[in-house]
């Protein structure tokens, strides 16, 4: 038998996201002692971490919650369907660059915002935006982009996703979120998507942007009432010289207040020693359904 924590972490599923799922579909029933503390058996780690990987496919996990095991093998065994919006979404992303490669700001401009009226958020940030950044940044480094080629993608990215995320505050009714990067941390196009992503499931978010002292963080999301905050590390070195305010910044926030933390720089990031109320987030899917759940606990 297992604890929550050791279930936890051989399954890559939060602790507070075990007990949402079971209280809201009782995916599983885990055996409890007199004091409430619940034990999980092999079969249950197996089926919340098939459950995991298919959420992390695109599957609802209100859908998913609802099958047999033999239900669940044969999704997980079933390839993934091309979705025909992903061939827009190329697009989308390829005349980005071809407008940074021409130096059209208009027309790098004008594609972003085709791909933000006419695609789900989820897949402007995934097969869009994200795409079309990592090639940015491949060709600058490799000398085929100049800096303000690289300047029109991004700064496309930064002014009209702040855009949006203004218009989706004035209609936000969920309890904020609070986005930001710690001291040292100077990426946040990454931490801003995923606030796009958030905002659209009319989530209040509060993005304070990149390099900021945990003790502001910590005050601002007290202040604001936030349920959770948001975290970037992206550059690779950096996160084992961040786990002091990452520890700083845990002790500053209210006991209830959960820390996700996601880029590649998360890596360096040891989810054994985080804690339960740290979650790494691999990627925008994950977090996608990560704030799905947190949506469906607090309804």
């Amino acid at each position: 038998m297992y604890t929550i924590k050791a279930v936890s972490q051989a399954t890559g599923v939060s602790i507070e996201t075990l007990r949402a799922w079971e209280r809201r579909y009782r995916i599983v029933e885990p055996l409890r002692d007199p004091n409430g503390r619940r034990s999980y058996a092999p079969p249950d780690v197996v089926r919340l971490r098939n459950l995991r990987e298919a959420t992390e496919r695109g599957h609802a996990i209100s859908k998913l919650a609802r099958l047999s095991e033999e239900q669940l093998a044969a999704v997980l065994a079933t390839p993934a369907q091309e979705d025909p919006t992903r061939f827009a979404a190329n697009s989308f992303s390829a005349q980005m660059l071809a407008a940074a490669e021409n130096y059209r700001p208009d027309l790098c401009a004008q594609a972003m915002s085709m791909a933000l009226a006419l695609l789900p958020i989820l897949d402007v940030v995934s097969a869009v935006l994200c795409p079309a950044l990592v090639t940015v940044g491949e060709r600058w480094r490799s000398g085929d982009f100049s800096i303000a080629q690289e300047r029109i993608i991004t700064g496309t990215v930064r002014r009209q996703v702040g855009a949006v995320l203004e218009t989706y505050s004035k209609i936000s009714t969920n309890d904020p979120l609070v986005f930001a990067t710690l001291p040292g941390e100077r990426h946040d196009l990454g931490l801003l998507m995923g606030a796009l992503i958030a905002a659209s499931k009319g989530i209040n978010c509060h993005y304070l942007g990149a390099d900021i002292p945990a003790a502001d963080i910590a005050t601002y999301a007290t202040r604001v009432h936030a349920s959770g905050i948001a975290l970037a590390f992206v550059m690779e070195d950096q996160p084992l010289a961040l786990e002091p305010a990452l520890a700083q910044l845990l002790q500053q926030i209210p006991p209830q207040v959960h820390i996700w933390v996601g880029g590649r720089g998360t890596a360096q990031l040891d989810s054994a020693t985080l804690g339960p109320r740290i979650t790494k987030m691999p990627n925008y899917t994950v977090f996608n359904a990560e704030l799905d759940t947190l949506l469906a606990a607090a309804r």
